[in-house]
């Protein structure tokens, strides 16, 4: 099927060839008869011939029939059958009795039209079996439909019989111009041969690129699988440190804020003791509750890294129970206000929230000495604004800590921004910018 586009202008030039050859031996014949009777030879060409020849005219007329209907059949293998195998099959066998018919007409004075129709086998049957069956066929008849073999059992009279009847300057050119034409014919078929092996050929080599194509691509494909391989290796790594990292903060948190409420608790308690021991006792029971809400948070951070006052309380109420929990325990005041209505939060970002709020709260007492904490919360459509001021001893030289950077790496992964800023004997302050994916809910303003 690969050689229909290659080979067309070849078989094309094979057939105009072929057409030359039988109009050029039809003409001779019928022009030959005409010339035996012009001279008054018919007794004498009858005398010589075996048998009776065929009315003059039907030569050149069944010849063009024959040759001009088996153009027909390519052409329409061309435009209608190319892939119609049992169609493909037939119309060879019709170009091989075409062919013969040929041959018959011209009394077997030209076997060159076979070519034709191995030219068309080679062309549209698919597959070397198949090819090989039709080939044999057609050289078998090749050999077999020769004048010295066929004549043997039937009455036949070659071209040779015509041409005997011109002078000897005529036959020489009526056997030269048959013999080119002969020449010629051969000499297309070999081209269309080793266009066929040409076309085999560079088949061969394009299926052999793409084989070595395919043979490099797989071996490429082994080298990325081995890639995705060491990549899913380090990705299960990096989860790993990340969620150890989470652990971290969450204990951080949870342990940091509790432990510097009990301390600065106990600190007050010291005082309390050579004041007030009534006042001293109340306050040691809210260190108490305190240690014991701050234990019960340590173990289900452990298990469940969200704060438990989150997973009872909204984000807001959580947040006022963290101040409430300051105000009572230390001498530390905490004001909370909250500008806006309240969005619906997502886990991750109610928990971040909280973690700034707690971390800026912790780091107020226990470094800062702070005796008044304000808590700032502005929420509006897309974000959130908080800031965590304190009125401590403050700092020049901001050195991030554990707790401090891990604010950052929060709020980092919900595409926010945290500052923060200090000046000596003028407090802390910790900004925090963070964009909403909520909606908002009915919740009124909360301000304390």
């Amino acid at each position: 099927m690969i050689l229909w586009k290659n080979t067309i202008i070849t078989r094309t030039t094979m057939f105009i060839v072929n057409i030359l050859v039988i109009a050029f031996m039809s003409i001779i014949i019928y022009s030959t008869i005409g010339l035996i009777c012009d001279n008054n030879m018919a007794r004498d060409f009858i005398e010589k011939i075996k048998y009776v020849p065929a009315v003059p005219w039907t030569v050149p007329v069944f010849s063009a029939f024959f040759i001009l209907l088996l153009f027909v059949l390519v052409v329409l293998r061309e435009k209608y059958f190319k892939k119609n195998i049992l169609v493909l099959y037939i119309f060879c066998i019709i170009d091989i009795l075409l062919c013969v018919g040929i041959m018959f007409t011209l009394n077997m004075s030209y076997k060159g039209v076979l070519l034709i129709a191995i030219a068309n086998v080679i062309t549209y049957i698919d597959g070397h079996k198949n090819k090989s069956i039709f080939i044999g066929i057609i050289i078998i008849i090749y050999i077999l439909l020769d004048y010295d073999i066929f004549s043997i059992r039937m009455n036949m009279f070659t071209i040779n019989d015509y041409v005997h009847y011109y002078t000897s300057n005529q036959q020489v050119y009526i056997f030269s111009i048959r013999n080119i034409l002969n020449s010629i014919n051969e000499i297309v078929f070999i081209l269309f041969m080793v266009q066929v092996i040409q076309g085999e050929r560079d088949e061969n080599l394009k299926i052999t690129g793409l084989y070595g194509q395919l043979y490099k691509s797989s071996e490429e494909l082994k080298v990325v699988n081995i890639q995705l391989q060491d990549y899913a290796r380090k990705s299960e790594e990096v989860i790993k440190i990340k969620e150890r990292n989470r652990l971290a903060r969450e204990i951080h948190d949870t342990i940091g804020h509790t432990l510097t409420g009990i301390a600065t608790g106990l600190e007050a308690c010291i005082e309390l003791s050579e004041i007030n021991i009534d006042k001293m006792k109340v306050q040691i029971v809210k260190i108490s509750e305190l240690a014991r809400n701050g234990l019960i948070e340590v173990r289900r951070s452990v298990s469940e890294l969200r704060p438990d006052a989150l997973e009872r309380l909204s984000l807001i109420s959580s947040v006022q129970k963290l101040s409430q929990d300051i105000n009572e325990c230390t001498n530390t005041n905490v004001n909370l206000e909250v500008v806006g209505k309240v969005p619906k939060l997502s886990p991750d970002e109610e928990e971040t929230i909280y973690r700034v709020v707690q971390e800026g709260i912790t780091n107020a007492v226990r470094h800062g000495n702070a005796k008044e904490i304000n808590v700032r919360l502005v929420f509006n459509e897309t974000s959130l604004q908080a800031d965590i001021t304190d009125d401590g001893v403050g700092c020049d030289y901001i050195k991030e800590g554990f707790g401090l950077k891990h604010i950052e790496e929060r709020v980092s992964m919900l595409c926010g921004t945290v500052l923060f800023t200090g000046d000596t004997g003028k407090g802390f302050c910790i900004s925090l910018s963070l964009p909403i994916r909520g909606k908002f809910k009915n919740d009124k303003s909360a301000n304390s």
